[in-house]
């Protein structure tokens, strides 16, 4: 679990000044800009995928040459509702009943709940190395822990070959 500065942290310490960004976190993007980071529209060496946002969408597309992408993502869970993220702005637990899978975000101003399409690693494995990419490192969350079976989440970093 991790603040919005932890992630921005991160990407300075990567060597990253430029991001694309697809996020649900309401402070991240200014974030960035305040560690001295440029967020595009277009292609960009590091491209950040988080908060589920991975479904059905192709982060690939995004990355430049030598590109990294980073996905933020759950995966599929039969039953529970387990916490992904208590952070200063906003709190996130993931809800699963066998058919549904939803991501409940807390902040200051109200609840959102979004239904979210988890992908198996395979899967996501697979559909990096289709477009050229080779999966790095895969951590539980912005701990950077290694991840374990019993996981509900996961922090993939892809680079292109």
């Amino acid at each position: 679990m991790s603040d919005v500065s932890d992630i921005a942290q991160w990407c300075i310490s990567r060597s990253h000044r430029q991001v694309k960004l697809h996020t649900r976190r309401p402070n991240l993007a200014q974030a960035l800009r305040e560690a001295g980071m440029e967020i595009t529209d277009g292609p960009a060496r590091l491209v950040l995928w988080l908060d589920d946002a991975i479904g059905e969408s192709q982060p690939w597309e995004h990355a430049v040459g030598d590109g990294e992408v980073l996905i933020e993502g759950c995966l599929p869970v039969a039953r529970g509702v387990h916490a992904i993220a208590v952070e200063t702005d906003r709190a996130v637990i993931l809800a699963a009943d066998n058919d549904e899978c939803r991501r409940i975000e807390f902040l200051e101003d109200g609840v959102t709940t979004v239904p979210v399409h988890p992908i198996a690693l395979g899967t996501l494995d697979e559909s990096a190395r289709k477009a050229g990419f080779e999966l790095a490192e895969r951590w539980v969350d912005w701990s950077l822990e290694l991840p374990n079976p019993t996981d509900p989440c996961h922090l993939s970093l892809f680079r292109n070959l």
